[in-house]
């Protein structure tokens, strides 16, 4: 395979949103005696999950003060992520793959808002070429149409695009759309069964392009 474009997941891959989240409700359900399942919440990454954690906080614990707790959950969530870096190695990769002419796009099941937020907070957003969110689709990973928009935005083919992704779902779109796959885990994705046919690594740091080259040479 010779890599012509990459396709980056956002959260938890580019910077590590998903873990100060984690955090967040962790703390929440601690000070009500219970602790967040790291399984439920890594089940939650990468789609759009129609579990409510305040009805499994509510089955381990009673009734809870429901508008309280989201408030909370929420401050918590704004101090934790004040403070998100990028992810190891991420900087470096993108100035190499900009400098190199290989163009990099999102694909992401969150808010076009959301993630330009961070974008512009680490001033990362001038290398990439688009950015298929959540907006733009139906329906969000596990479905492939967020990867099959963002090589769409490219102007590339799936056979000859990377996608990086840190999620079981996300893994599983990129797949469905075609693409390679390199999965780099995070703390809240790391137990998680990821699909065949994934490459797996710790961290991008020190990743380069040549060596992503021959991590998918056939």
């Amino acid at each position: 395979m010779l890599i012509e474009a990459v396709v980056w997941d956002f959260d938890g891959t580019i910077v590590d949103t998903e873990t100060p989240q984690y955090e967040a409700w962790d703390t929440v359900f601690q000070e009500h005696g219970a602790r967040m399942d790291p399984r439920v919440w890594g089940e939650m990454v990468g789609t759009h999950s129609q579990l409510d954690l305040l009805d499994v906080l509510e089955r381990e614990v009673g009734p809870v003060r429901r508008e309280a707790m989201a408030r909370r959950v929420r401050a918590l969530e704004e101090q934790y992520l004040a403070s998100a870096p990028l992810r190891p190695g991420v900087g470096d990769l993108l100035k190499e793959l900009r400098e190199a002419k290989v163009p990099s796009a999102i694909a992401s099941s969150s808010h076009r808002q959301w993630i330009r937020r961070f974008l512009e907070a680490h001033a990362i957003e001038r290398h990439f070429q688009g950015i298929a969110s959540a907006d733009d689709v139906r329906e969000v990973k596990p479905d492939p149409a967020v990867y099959v928009l963002a090589v769409r935005i490219l102007g590339k083919e799936p056979g000859e695009t990377l996608a990086i992704e840190d999620s079981a779902h996300g893994a599983t779109a990129a797949l469905a759309a075609g693409l390679r796959c390199l999965v780099v885990p995070n703390p809240s994705t790391e137990r998680l069964l990821f699909p065949a046919g994934v490459v797996r690594v710790p961290t991008l740091a020190g990743v380069t392009l040549p060596i992503l080259q021959q991590l998918f040479s056939d």
